[in-house]
């Protein structure tokens, strides 16, 4: 009897490890689900399972109308509901797009005219500018022979 115990013993470790590792953590997400199901109202922007983008015009007992682009509403079941995805502006966002530069960084204006003017070289005020002459290129492909006439 000591072999069929040990059969039972180990039945039931391997059930409690299956327990804890796939049907606790889905129940926990299904209940997740539903509460976020629940807190949906008009205006909600949300993704469907299948990935379609849209915004609740309306919610039925089991149903979301979705308005997936101007006046192009779809009936979806909440549970097509993936996630509210919902964007929440806020004002220090437009700050953290901006790179402050450390003070090495930072050029003086003036300075970088001055040094650029320096790099050019200066012509005459009164120089004649004479359009640059054109050579003809040396190695001109010839047009190609015309085709002999067939001889029948």
């Amino acid at each position: 009897m000591g072999g069929g115990a040990a059969i039972i013993i180990w039945i039931l470790v391997f059930f409690g490890i299956f327990y804890f590792l796939a049907i606790r953590p889905q129940r926990r997400q299904r209940a997740q689900h539903s509460e976020m199901v629940s807190m949906l109202k008009r205006g909600d922007e949300v993704v469907t399972i299948g990935g379609m983008f849209g915004t609740v015009t309306k919610i039925g007992d089991d149903w979301v109308e979705l308005e997936i682009a101007k006046r192009t509403k779809v009936r979806y079941l909440k549970r097509a509901i993936s996630s509210i995805t919902n964007i929440v502006e806020d004002e220090d966002e437009d700050e953290d797009e901006y790179i402050e530069a450390a003070d090495d960084d930072v050029v003086d204006e003036t300075e970088s005219i001055e040094e650029a003017a320096d790099e050019v070289e200066e012509e005459p005020v009164n120089a004649e500018r004479q359009p640059a002459e054109v050579e003809p290129a040396e190695d001109e492909p010839e047009a190609p022979a015309p085709p002999k006439e067939p001889s029948a």
